[in-house]
C-alpha cells in the first residue's frame, strides 16, 4: 500500500526546501558578489601602484638597485601588497621585500600581457589557499618596453573563509534551519488548519451527519472549497430527501394500490364464491352478476389510470405540441360530460377567453374534464359549475373550474392532488373513484410546464385553477 503524506507535511517539506534553498543561492551569491567587488577595488589599489612606479622609474634605474629602491619605497602603499621591477626578460631586478631578486616571473600571464605594452592582471590560488591577485604595467623607454612594474597582494576567498569558519557556520546554518522550521510549521499549520477542517467535516459528513457544514476560513482558494463543500452538501441533503420521500410515496403507493385493489377483488370473489355454490335466487344471481361487472369495470378504470399516469410521468409522456384554444378544449370537456351532469343536475357554463397555448388538446381535455366531473360529484344536488378563462398577471393563459360544493377541509388542501387520496373517502369509494383524477389533473399540467392549485371561495364551494404558459403573438 502507497504511504500517504498529510498536506501540512508536505507544505512544512515544501516551505522548509524552499527557505533553505533560497537562503543558500542568496547567501551564496552575495558572497560571490562581495568576492568580486573586493577583488576590483584590490586590483584598483594594485594597478594604481604599478601605474606609479612605472611612472617614477626610468630606464637607467634599472640597472642600479639603489634608484630602483627608492622608487619602490615612494610608491608602495599602506598595506600587505608586494611591489617589484621586472627588466625585459620578466626578471625581478628589485622588489619592496628584498627576496624576490632574480626570481624570474617572464611565464606569467600577467607579466607576458605587460612586456608586449598591455596592462596584465591575474588572480589564481596560491599555496595557502588564498587568492592572490597579480598587476603588471609595462615600462616604457621612449616606445620601447625595456621592463614592468609589478604588485601583488594576497587575499581570503568564499572557500578560504567557509573552511575557516566551517563551525561557526555550521552553528548558523542549524540555528537558520531551526528558525525556518518554525516558521515553516507555524505558516503550514495555518495555510492547512481550513483543509483539515474540511476534511474532518466531510467524514463526518460521510458518516451520516448531514447537519454539519463548513466554516468557510483561510485563503480565497480554501474559502471558495468551503462553500463548494457547503452547496453540495445542501444538494445530497436536498437529493436524500427527496429520495427519502420518493421511497416514501412508491411504499404507499403500492400499498394504496394494494388497498384499491384488495376491495373490487374481494367483493368478486365473494359473489363468484357464492354464485359457485349454488341455490341462489335469480334476482340475487342477477345482483350478485351486476357487482361482479362493476366491481372489474372499477379495476379497469383503476388501471386505466395507472397506465395514464405512467404515460404521462414516465419516459412515455412526451407530448404532441400544438397550438390549443383553451376555450374550445373546455367546450369540448362540457360536451363530452353532458349526459353525466344533466343526470346529475348540474348546469356548466364556459365564460370568458385565454391566450393560446402550446400542448396537447386531448390531455388538456382531460384536465378539464376531470374538474368538472370532480366538482359535479362534490355538489349534493343542484348547481352551477362555471368555467371561467382569462389572463393571469403574469402573462399565462389561465383557466378556473369553480363548484358550490362544500368545499375542502384546511387538512386536505396539500394532500388533494396525491394518488389514492380522499378528502371524503366513502363518497368516493361509493361512486367507484380511486383518488387517481386530481392526480392525473397535476401530471399533465405539470408536462406543460404549468402549475394548479385550489382554494375554497369565500361563499361556498371550491376553486381550481391552472396556468400555462401563453403562446407569444406574432403581430
Amino acid at each position: 500500500m502507497r504511504a500517504t503524506t498529510s498536506i501540512r507535511t508536505r507544505l512544512l517539506a515544501s516551505l522548509l526546501a524552499v527557505a533553505v534553498i533560497s537562503a543558500a543561492g542568496l547567501s551564496l551569491y552575495f558572497l560571490d558578489e562581495l568576492e568580486s567587488y573586493g577583488l576590483r577595488k584590490l586590483e584598483e589599489r594594485l594597478g594604481s601602484e604599478a601605474r606609479l612606479l612605472a611612472a617614477v622609474v626610468s630606464p637607467q634605474d634599472l640597472s642600479h638597485p639603489d634608484a630602483l629602491d627608492e622608487a619602490l619605497q615612494s610608491v608602495r602603499l599602506p598595506g600587505v601588497s608586494w611591489v617589484g621591477v621586472l627588466d625585459e626578460r620578466g626578471v625581478v631586478v628589485a622588489d619592496s621585500a628584498k627576496k624576490g631578486v632574480g626570481a624570474d616571473y617572464g611565464e606569467r600571464p600577467e607579466v607576458r600581457q605587460a612586456l608586449v605594452g598591455s596592462y596584465g592582471a591575474h588572480t589564481r590560488a596560491t599555496g595557502s589557499g588564498k587568492l592572490g591577485l597579480y598587476v603588471a604595467y609595462p615600462i616604457y623607454d621612449g616606445t620601447r618596453v625595456v621592463g614592468a612594474a609589478y604588485s601583488s597582494a594576497e587575499t581570503f576567498s568564499i572557500v578560504t573563509l567557509l573552511h575557516a569558519y566551517r563551525v561557526r557556520l555550521a552553528i548558523v546554518v542549524l540555528l537558520f534551519v531551526a528558525a525556518t522550521f518554525v516558521l515553516a510549521e507555524l505558516l503550514a499549520r495555518w495555510l492547512s488548519s481550513p483543509l483539515q477542517a474540511l476534511g474532518s467535516t466531510a467524514e463526518q459528513f460521510a458518516a451520516g451527519d448531514h447537519a454539519v457544514r463548513v466554516k468557510p476560513a483561510g485563503s480565497r482558494e480554501t474559502r471558495a472549497l468551503g462553500e463548494a463543500f457547503n452547496t453540495m452538501a445542501e444538494e445530497v441533503v436536498r437529493m436524500v430527501t427527496e429520495l427519502r420521500e420518493e421511497e416514501r410515496r412508491k411504499s404507499r403507493f403500492v400499498s394504496d394500490v394494494s388497498h384499491e385493489l384488495r376491495t373490487p377483488l374481494t367483493a368478486i370473489r365473494g359473489t363468484a364464491e357464492t354464485l359457485l355454490d349454488g341455490d341462489v335466487e335469480p334476482e340475487d344471481a342477477d345482483r350478485f352478476l351486476a357487482t361482479i361487472v362493476r366491481e372489474s369495470e372499477r379495476l379497469a378504470r383503476l388501471a386505466d389510470d395507472l397506465l395514464t399516469l405512467q404515460r404521462i410521468e414516465g419516459a412515455t409522456g412526451e407530448l404532441p405540441l400544438r397550438q390549443v384554444d383553451l376555450r374550445q378544449v373546455a367546450e369540448r370537456a362540457v360536451s363530452a360530460l353532458e349526459p353525466l351532469i344533466e343526470q346529475r343536475e348540474v348546469r356548466v357554463e364556459v365564460l370568458g377567453e385565454a391566450p393560446t397555448v402550446l400542448g396537447d388538446a386531448d390531455r388538456l381535455q382531460q384536465v378539464v374534464a376531470n374538474l368538472v366531473d370532480n366538482g359535479s360529484r362534490m355538489m349534493a344536488g343542484a348547481g352551477t359549475i362555471t368555467i371561467e378563462l382569462g389572463t393571469a398577471k403574469d402573462g399565462r393563459a389561465m383557466l378556473s373550474v369553480l363548484d358550490e360544493g362544500p368545499g375542502i377541509p384546511e387538512a386536505a388542501e396539500a394532500h388533494l392532488f396525491d394518488r389514492f387520496y380522499r378528502a371524503q373517502a366513502s363518497r368516493d369509494r361509493s361512486t367507484g373513484g380511486a383518488g387517481l383524477g386530481l392526480a392525473i389533473v397535476k401530471a399533465i399540467v405539470t408536462a406543460h410546464a404549468g402549475e394548479i392549485e385550489v382554494a375554497n371561495r369565500p361563499g361556498g364551494g371550491t376553486r381550481f385553477t391552472f396556468k400555462l404558459p401563453a403562446m407569444r403573438s406574432l403581430g
